[in-house]
């Protein structure tokens, strides 16, 4: 129990949530039952995410919250409308998205795309094909192939790579008997050269700037459950499956697997920081990504992010 004193004086940090409450919120879901937002003077709460959910931007921009989880195309959108805005972290600094092959025809690097049948779910999947085959020079054949969000027609031979989530459908090819590595691969984007973190954490500039010890609270809290949730991935799946995610008829085995595969993705590739969003990026590669999507002219990083409260938390972490 906190003294009344801290208690009053809690700050409200409200976070619109890009997704359903799976274990995807591994870390919050742990940094939440014990206590340890609460520790840092911080009233935390969510709005969940997911097919019918407003967007986490629309949620932020409403007063409604004080941080959304979003990415980068939709952040870009919103920042030519509201310069206030601002990055803060990114929930997984390598993105899992990736591109899902079979043993027949796999996709391992750049070049396996030239010709390939790439099955898709949105318009952006055409820019981020492109872009993987400007950057390493090779020519823009292949052909788009719309599908839904299930591999089935990658098994039933309707394309030659499916867009996944790494942390997701592959599970569903391992429940099958299938073997990564033999059977199917599973490609990041970011292995192929397509560079940006995923879940971005977004609020206004003036919020951050008027509340940062808070902020910086928030990250110590979050930093917590997540390295917490690294040493036993078993916890925040119960956690899910029982308690946050109790109505969305979770199934345990799969939560748990999921989150074995998602925490090595919460730092980048050669880094130890978690969460952290690489500036230089920004400033690189996704600034095309943007361009490519009908975004002329795109802010340097120093106008789009700030990882000072980040930063802060995982020094004292």
């Amino acid at each position: 129990m906190l003294p009344a004193s801290l208690a009053f004086a809690a700050t409200p940090l409200k976070l619109a949530m890009g997704w359903v409450p799976n274990v995807e919120h591994a870390g919050v879901w742990i940094a939440l039952e014990n206590g340890y937002y609460a520790a840092e003077g911080i009233d935390f709460s969510y709005s969940p995410g997911g097919p019918n959910a407003p967007d986490p931007l629309v949620v932020l921009e409403s007063g409604k919250a004080q941080f959304a989880a979003s990415d980068w195309l939709p952040f870009i959108d919103a920042y030519e409308k509201n310069n206030d805005l601002v990055i803060l972290a990114s929930a997984f600094p390598t993105s899992p998205a990736a591109l899902l092959s079979l043993a027949k025809k796999p996709v391992r690097e750049p070049k396996d795309l030239v010709g390939a049948r790439i099955l898709g779910q949105s318009p952006a999947n055409k820019t981020i094909i492109e872009i993987i085959l400007r950057n390493a020079g090779l020519p823009l054949e292949y052909t788009m192939v719309p599908t839904g969000f299930s591999p089935e027609p990658l098994l039933a031979g309707d394309g030659d790579a499916y867009f996944c989530f790494a942390t997701n459908q592959p599970i569903t090819l391992e429940n099958m008997g299938m073997v990564e590595g033999k059977d199917f691969f599973v490609t990041l984007q970011d292995t192929l050269g397509y560079k940006a973190p995923g879940g971005v954490l977004v609020a206004h500039k003036s919020f951050v700037k008027e509340n940062r010890a808070a902020i910086v609270g928030y990250f110590k809290a979050y930093i917590k459950g997540w390295k917490e949730n690294a040493r036993d991935p078993k916890v925040a799946a119960e956690l899910t499956v029982n308690k946050f995610g109790a109505d969305l008829g979770l199934d345990m085995d799969q939560q748990i697997r999921q989150n074995e595969l998602q925490i090595p993705l919460t730092t980048a590739a050669g880094s130890d920081k978690l969460f952290w969003f690489d500036p230089a990026l920004v400033d690189g590669p996704m600034a095309e990504v943007a361009r490519l999507s009908g975004h002329k002219d795109v802010p340097p990083a120093k106008d789009l992010i700030d990882l000072g409260p980040l930063e802060e938390a995982l020094a004292a972490s």
